[in-house]
């Protein structure tokens, strides 16, 4: 099941949009909201799979929304301009809906969602199959024909797929490569040590053991945070 909330400073817009998508399978309206302020209180409290967002909102941008959320969903921006869409695809945005949306439309866009939808991943692991919540996983690590996924929640499984394949299931953010190895969870950072040879010590606010990135895995990893 997709999870998703509608940002959307007209009342019409927002009745239209939850029609659409409370007509398509396998999605569930978690809320909706017309202000900045609204919706954040709106993705804390349901944290959704994603957004379907207005970029022009009263008195504000639906790009400042996304700085700062505590909880970051895939985004679809749904406008009436053009204008911002290189914008939108430098956020990374799943997609760009001109309004009116179309049915056929918006199944394209609930095509592209669905990796992100309800959150967890089944996951064949050595010790059988386990369902695992993606928010939780702190650390992907590549071990030959294997992953490695680290959660303080699950503990380490081992998982027979490479680390590109299940790339493609994961939101991008907060999940961010550093190296063609390693993907961390950039939510769950607490701290960031410089050490000598330009390395860094990352550490984690969950209780997984904190790792050691080299140079270029450092730079990629505060750029992705800047």
């Amino acid at each position: 099941m997709l999870r998703v909330v509608i940002v959307d400073d007209e009342a019409p817009a927002r009745r239209y949009m939850r029609r659409l998508l409370e007509a398509a399978p396998n999605v569930q309206v978690e809320g909706e909201a017309a202000t900045i302020d609204q919706a954040r209180r709106v993705i804390h409290e349901h944290r959704p799979d994603a957004l379907f967002l207005d970029v022009l909102l009263t008195r504000d941008n639906g790009f400042n929304l996304l700085k700062g959320l505590d909880h970051t969903p895939a985004i679809v921006f749904v406008t009436a301009h053009s204008d911002f869409a290189a914008q939108a695809f430098e956020i990374e945005a799943v997609d760009y809906l001109l309004k009116p949306v179309s049915p056929a439309r918006l199944a394209q866009a609930l095509e592209r969602l669905r990796p992100h939808s309800g959150g967890h991943l089944a996951t064949r692991t050595k010790n059988g199959t386990k369902l695992i919540k993606t928010g939780d996983l702190t650390i992907i690590q590549a071990q030959g024909d294997y992953v490695l996924l680290c959660s303080a929640t699950h503990g380490d499984e081992l998982m027979h797929i490479t680390l590109k394949r299940l790339a493609e299931q994961l939101p991008t953010p907060p999940f961010h490569p550093v190296s063609r190895s390693t993907i961390i969870n950039l939510e769950h950072i607490s701290q960031l040590s410089h050490l000598g040879g330009s390395q860094t010590e990352v550490s984690f606010n969950t209780g997984v053991a904190p790792i050691v990135l080299g140079r270029t895995a450092s730079l990629r990893l505060r750029r992705a945070m800047a």
